[in-house]
């Protein structure tokens, strides 16, 4: 819903998408992924030196509400301790494979137990000949991953969908909310931002499960639509502003 008067509007906008690595022990590669597509972005919505383009941020992220990567976009920090990072010393690319998921309870059965999965590689001795090496202090402690931070220059975001829905994925073995739709606000340093209005209806699980999961004959993806309603919205403070929404 625009507003009538063109001053409130900028000339332009940001609309970014995005689709994060898939891998269910990459939360901290996607982490990773949504800081670096933040980064390009505000270096895209500042190239003209006037004020900053507002922008939509939306895409499968493949990450749950509490992961690393939507925690990130959210609240604009990952700590060292948060959860994301507790694959961080396991995690090896051919993991990917998909005689490896097979195996290990990914996909094709009903998941992983407690005791899956742990990729074991060549022992620490075999991976260092050099007995120097080995008594090197340095190696005793685990790395501890620095905070990610997005930058004061970025922007606050808000969900385009005023509850968050109960999932955007709906599989045989596995149900989670992995789709968003991400808005900017204003603020002293962001003259127009988006207020989320309203969002279409979710399915809710007794629906999908009728036909087993998704896609089904009346679905054709395994993931929902989201689907929101933004308004503009200009900062009545910021220098040059006619009027707020």
């Amino acid at each position: 819903a625009a507003n009538a008067n063109a001053a409130s509007k900028p000339n332009k906008m940001i609309l970014a998408n995005t689709h994060l690595f898939y891998h269910p022990m990459a939360d901290h590669i996607r982490a990773m992924q949504a800081y670096v597509v933040c980064k390009k972005i505000d270096e895209v919505r500042r190239q003209d030196g006037s004020d900053p383009y507002p922008l939509v941020f939306c895409g499968d992220l493949n990450s749950d509400p509490l992961s690393g990567a939507v925690q990130l976009l959210f609240t604009r920090t990952v700590l060292p301790h948060h959860d994301t990072w507790k694959h961080l010393h396991d995690y090896r690319w051919e993991m990917g494979d998909s005689s490896w998921m097979l195996e290990h309870g990914f996909v094709g059965n009903e998941g992983v137990t407690e005791e899956d999965p742990i990729y074991v590689e060549e022992t620490f001795k075999e991976a260092h000949e050099d007995e120097e090496s080995l008594a090197d202090d340095s190696f005793a402690e685990p790395f501890h991953p620095p905070p990610i931070v997005l930058p004061a220059s970025f922007p606050n975001l808000v969900s385009g969908c005023p509850d968050m829905p109960e999932f955007t994925n709906f599989a045989v073995d596995f149900v989670e909310t992995l789709d968003y739709v991400l808005a900017s606000e204003t603020s002293e340093h962001e003259r127009y931002g988006f207020r989320p209005k309203k969002a279409a209806p979710m399915p809710n699980a007794d629906e999908i499960s009728r036909y087993v999961a998704m896609p089904n004959e009346f679905m054709p993806s395994d993931h929902v639509s989201v689907v929101c309603d933004l308004e503009w919205t200009t900062n009545e403070t910021s220098p040059g502003a006619d009027e707020s929404n």
